[in-house]
């Protein structure tokens, strides 16, 4: 004869009810704990931008050659400007991060002027227009920033103009090819020791690379590709 299965007693039931209890509560304050840290880290985000894009505007002040006349970038330093009192515009959209950039590229694809390239304050004005601003305490700065990092842009020898890189999706594609195959042919390689951690290293910087030019790659191909505009392929 099979004993019947016990059945737990209302004293375990209710340990087992306090013990959820104090799981809930621990939840709770965990995610209390996570959202604050979410908040700090966004601070600290904000911050370092701010402070990549001073280190952006003194690079160009100190690259100013001698006996030269800075241009406008590093004016941007120096010289109060109407952009420069930290007022996003009312009424307009604001922009931060990447999307500033992306805008700004879409903006002059679709350009009914179709110009290839513009000084930088022009395009910032032209993203205005548009009923957009970059955020952050010096918009024109900021702008200047995010423009300068787009993988479908890239300076003119003309100072302080940006064009439209047409040749970013061809260079992008060949990196990325060239990229892959190393990272093939390393974990392909039998190696021990000091020569296997050597490989372990490249391996890893080829990885962070590979993933900076897919996200670069990513980005200009829905620039150009959705706009329908016309780029070199690959």
């Amino acid at each position: 004869m099979v004993p019947p299965t016990p059945t737990p007693t209302p004293r375990l039931l209710k340990a087992a009810e306090a013990e959820r209890e104090q799981l809930a509560r621990h939840r709770r304050k965990l995610l209390e704990t996570r959202e604050s840290l979410r908040a700090e880290l966004n601070r600290i985000e904000n911050s370092l931008e701010e402070v990549t894009e001073l280190e952006t505007l003194l690079e160009r002040l100190v690259g100013v050659p001698a006996g030269g006349e800075a241009d406008g970038e590093e004016a941007l330093a120096g010289r109060p400007t109407d952009e420069d009192t930290g007022d996003e515009g009312e009424g307009l959209t604001v922009l931060r991060g990447p999307d500033i950039r992306r805008e700004a590229v879409r903006l002059l694809l679709t350009h009914l002027g179709r110009p290839e390239a513009l000084h930088y304050r022009d395009w910032y004005a032209l993203l205005q227009e548009a009923g957009f601003a970059a955020g952050g305490k010096n918009p024109l700065a900021t702008f200047l920033t995010q423009l300068s990092r787009s993988p479908a842009v890239r300076k003119s020898t003309q100072a302080g103009v940006y064009e439209l890189d047409r040749d970013a999706l061809r260079r992008l594609r060949r990196r990325r090819d060239e990229v892959q195959e190393e990272l093939r042919e390393l974990t392909a390689t039998q190696t021990q020791g000091a020569e296997a951690a050597a490989i372990r290293a490249r391996r890893t910087e080829l990885n962070t690379e590979l993933g900076r030019v897919e996200k670069a790659l990513e980005e200009t191909e829905t620039l150009f590709e959705v706009t329908g505009e016309p780029a070199l392929a690959a």
